[in-house]
């Protein structure tokens, strides 16, 4: 698959490094991550950045391992804007696939928006498939709700 040859480490999230992912979403999502830490170390959810030698924080996801009884859920993927088409968020994925393997579950499964062809284009790409579709929100800064249409894709997990 294409992609750069860039030198990334993907490791577990920090509280010290909720800075670095402000470009990830709002105030309000910022905090909702930071409220998702202690779930993490429970070890129900993984939350992963992907950060290049010098520091820099590329990329950011997670796995929800409550979602499903036999999958862990990818969601908030996200690739930092200067850094996307490189390569980054397929190799995010499969750091959290990794993870999924780990915590014994068979499938990876994930939403995506309907107005994400780029997005659903390259999961397609790394194995996922649809399987169902769905309505999804969340709330906004604003105080209103963001709702969208998602097709659920899943991938078996070797």
């Amino acid at each position: 698959m294409g992609g750069v040859d860039i030198d990334i480490t993907f490791r577990d999230l920090q509280p010290v490094d909720l800075p670095a992912i402000e470009w990830t979403g709002s105030a309000t999502h910022l905090e909702f991550v930071e409220g998702l830490l202690p779930k993490h170390w429970a070890g129900e959810e993984d939350l992963l950045v992907g950060e290049l030698p010098n520091g820099m924080i590329v990329a950011f996801g997670a796995v929800n391992y409550a979602a499903a009884p036999d999958a862990g859920e990818l969601w908030m993927l996200s690739t930092h804007p200067a850094w996307q088409s490189l390569g980054i968020g397929r190799r995010l994925i499969e750091a959290l696939e990794q993870r999924i393997r780990q915590q014994g579950a068979p499938y990876a499964q994930l939403n995506v928006e309907h107005d994400n062809p780029r997005a659903a284009s390259l999961y397609r790409r790394l194995g996922y498939e649809t399987f169902a579709s769905g309505i999804e929100h969340w709330g906004l800064d604003s105080g209103q709700t963001y709702v969208t249409v998602v097709a659920r894709m899943r991938k078996a997990l070797d």
